[in-house]
């Protein structure tokens, strides 16, 4: 098993956005994470907690599988029907693994959490 969590601070995500520019956001996210990201009010938050996200998966899945190495392109984070986040894997190279994730966002902050297992 491996679990792994990081928080952002939207402020300073922000700052990458706006420096990186589309560059930035294409090498981060799938077109369908930034669409989705893009139907709200204010997407930085939905975009800050699934970059989280991508680097709480990344940091579970190193102690699961210390040898994978995972782009942030490989991992997607989709929402099922019922709103809940869950975790897509284009990742070929990586074994069968189950990711659970948990993710969060207030005013100032987005924040995740993931837990990984070899799937049975």
């Amino acid at each position: 098993m491996g679990c792994g969590i990081d928080i952002v601070e939207l402020p300073r995500f922000g700052q990458a956005v706006r420096r990186g520019g589309a560059a930035f956001l294409n090498r981060i996210f799938t077109s369908a994470e930034q669409r989705y990201a893009r139907r709200h009010r204010d997407p930085l938050p939905h975009l800050a907690v699934r970059f989280a996200a991508k680097e709480a998966v990344i940091k579970a899945l190193s102690q699961l599988l210390p040898a994978a190495t995972v782009s942030f392109s490989a991992i997607e984070i989709r929402n099922a029907a019922n709103g809940r986040p869950r975790v897509a894997l284009h990742a070929p190279a990586i074994r069968p693994v189950d990711v659970q994730i948990s993710l969060s966002h207030s005013e100032g902050i987005a924040v995740a959490c993931a837990i990984a297992t070899l799937a049975a």
